[in-house]
């Protein structure tokens, strides 16, 4: 395995610092509108005023998916319920 920050150089030696959305979709094998909830919601994060995405954050998310899902689900809940919170 990989640690995050050889996964991260790796990444960016491929990619570069940021790629465009369908790239980005092809690294994490998803749709385009599932990319845009995932950086909706946070797991992933745009670079150059959203129209690409930042490679090095996409590193983070392959290494622990069920991390970043997890806060997603926590920041939707606050928001949704006007919550500060979430134990």
């Amino acid at each position: 395995m990989y640690t995050t920050t050889e996964r991260e150089s790796m990444m960016v030696a491929l990619h570069g610092e940021v790629c465009n959305r369908t790239v980005a979709c092809k690294i994490l094998s998803c749709s385009a509108s599932s990319l845009r909830t995932m950086l909706e919601d946070g797991r992933i994060e745009p670079a150059c005023g959203g129209r690409m995405v930042d490679v090095r954050s996409i590193a983070r998310y392959i290494a622990s998916p069920a991390e970043h899902d997890a806060e997603a689900r926590k920041r939707k809940y606050m928001l949704r319920n006007n919550v500060e919170m979430v134990v």
